[in-house]
């Protein structure tokens, strides 16, 4: 019998002609870290949450029963209109603002004509489908001026963002009347004559939409209609190419309305826009009113603004509505 006896080491032992090269154990790896290519990941890290507007946000409200919803237009940087990111393209977006932006107990301010009427408290948050695209919405029980109690249509902005906003002094708002009924007549006549459009049977009764403010307690009313011919205000298909919108907007001056802005929008041209007067104030802060459309189509509806500058009202935002259906040819 032959015994070796081997350090530790690496060793050459010569053995009957055969070369053996003893070799020490590898190094024990219990409770030693994994190589870094063998690790194994877990699930991959959530994406970021879609980015929230930066500026103050304008909210249209409306009224049913004893609760007003809130819904997200657009975002005002300055006096620049800036529209929200889009669900579909940034899938999760509605439910982070809703969680972030709406959360029980955020306050709002609501403004009618111009006016802080109120406020209104988040109670629960959930997404309108309404418009031509989702958004998140709000419910709240308002708590009104009494001039404002009978109000409808809102306009809000966080209470946090309201700064930049400038109203007027609340008072008396204005009711309609039998000569703001006569005066926006009077104006969708000059109207049409000037679009060389296809007469109503009864221009009354073709007013589908009538409304007054003051853009000012010192100014005179503003009278904003719309006139629907072969067709009505309301989110559905006219039928037929020929239907057309007529907005008119005129203020009273000396006992007359001129006709300050027209919106006229034929089917057959332009597809489905139907718009109504839903609110106004200097929501921007830069001494120049604007007044919110609520634009109806065939399928949805979609804002549009007016801004009062230099004397004349321009269109200046109109929200693009992919929903809607291409212009129908005759």
């Amino acid at each position: 019998m032959v015994i070796l006896a081997l350090a530790t080491g690496c060793d050459n032992v010569e053995w009957g002609g055969a070369s053996v090269a003893l070799q020490p154990p590898p190094p024990a790896t219990v409770g030693a870290a994994p190589a870094e290519d063998s690790l194994q990941t877990g699930e991959p890290d959530a994406p970021p949450p879609p980015p929230l507007p930066e500026g103050a946000v304008l909210y249209a409200g409306t009224r049913s029963g004893a609760s007003v919803t809130l819904r997200p237009l657009f975002e005002l940087r300055g006096d620049t209109i800036v529209e929200l990111t889009d669900e579909a393209e940034a899938p999760g977006y509605n439910a982070h603002y809703a969680a972030t932006l709406l959360a029980p107990g955020t306050e709002f301010t609501l403004f009618a004509d111009g006016v802080r009427v109120g406020t209104l408290v988040a109670e629960s948050a959930g997404v309108d489908a309404g418009w031509c695209r989702p958004t998140p919405s709000v419910q709240g029980v308002p708590e009104l001026v009494p001039a404002a109690a009978s109000a409808t249509r809102f306009l809000a902005l966080a209470r946090t963002d309201e700064g930049a906003a400038r109203t007027h002094a609340a008072g008396a708002f204005p009711a309609v009347a039998a000569s703001h009924r006569e005066g926006s007549r009077l104006m969708a006549q000059t109207a049409i004559m000037r679009e060389s459009a296809l007469w109503p049977d009864d221009l009354s009764a073709a007013r589908a939409d009538l409304a007054v403010t003051r853009l000012a307690p010192d100014e005179p009313p503003t009278v904003a209609a719309t006139f629907m011919f072969r067709d009505r205000l309301a989110v559905e298909d006219p039928g037929t190419p020929v239907a057309y919108s007529l907005f008119v907007l005129g203020t009273e001056t000396e006992g007359r309305y001129l006709l300050d802005y027209t919106w006229y929008r034929r089917v057959g041209d332009a597809a489905k826009g139907a718009p109504r007067f839903f609110q106004q104030f200097d929501w921007d802060g830069d001494e120049r009113p604007e007044v919110l459309l609520e634009v109806m189509g065939t399928a949805s509806r979609w804002p549009a603004v007016l801004e009062l500058d230099d004397g004349e009202w321009e269109l200046v935002y109109e929200a693009g509505c992919s929903a809607e259906t291409a212009p129908t040819g005759e």
